[in-house]
């Protein structure tokens, strides 16, 4: 049986071997010798709790996020109707959507100001195409944010691409002088999707 986590696949050790190794195989276990499977045979499982946000893959770093929602996409399909047929249903493929991908986390005298800093350039820049901007002020045109998952050792086991990124939102935190809660902030982004033919993850992050 073949199991798989996002970016990465593993195979069990027995489909490797050969209908007569799966015979002398299966003849240990039941001669009560079982066979003893080595650690870097398991999968790697990413931890929801582990992962880390980067502009322009490492080119800007936004800090740690405490949560991550909207890693979704949808494959829709449009249903045609012909004469005459009342059971089966004729579907074609139509549009591939992507959902908004919503950060949000405490907010930090570290990380947060870099957030709204690298949002008012953003702000700067946000002009229609009728402007014709130079340097500093040409018009915004997206970015890509790199979502990577990380395992208990911190090695990468997936990553998400977010192509052609635009912040759609940012939220802070609901002020009261009678709570004791901590401030946190949200921020989502719009995106063209994050599904790509890429290289293997350990091409890509050194087998870290």
């Amino acid at each position: 049986m073949t199991q798989k986590l996002p970016g990465m696949s593993w195979t069990h050790p027995a489909q490797s071997l050969s209908p007569s190794g799966l015979a002398k195989q299966a003849m240990a276990s039941f001669n009560g010798r079982p066979q003893r499977r080595a650690p870097a045979d398991y999968p790697r499982a990413g931890l929801a709790m582990r992962f880390h946000v980067a502009l322009d893959d490492w080119g800007t770093d936004l800090g740690l996020w405490s949560s991550c929602r909207g890693l979704q996409v949808q494959f829709t399909a449009k249903e045609i109707a012909q004469g005459g047929e009342y059971f089966d249903r004729d579907l074609l493929p139509d549009r591939i959507r992507y959902s908004a991908v919503t950060l949000e986390r405490v907010m930090t005298q570290t990380d947060s100001p870099k957030v709204q800093e690298w949002l008012a350039n953003v702000a700067m820049r946000w002009t229609g195409y009728e402007f014709d901007g130079e340097g500093d002020r040409a018009q915004y045109a997206g970015q890509s944010v790199t979502i990577r998952l990380f395992d208990h050792r911190g090695r990468v086991v997936s990553r998400w691409v977010l192509k052609n990124a635009m912040p759609k939102e940012w939220v802070g935190p609901d002020l009261n002088a009678q709570s004791n809660s901590v401030a946190t902030e949200k921020i989502s982004f719009e995106h063209s999707g994050f599904l790509q033919s890429e290289p293997s993850m350990t091409a890509l992050e050194g087998n870290q």
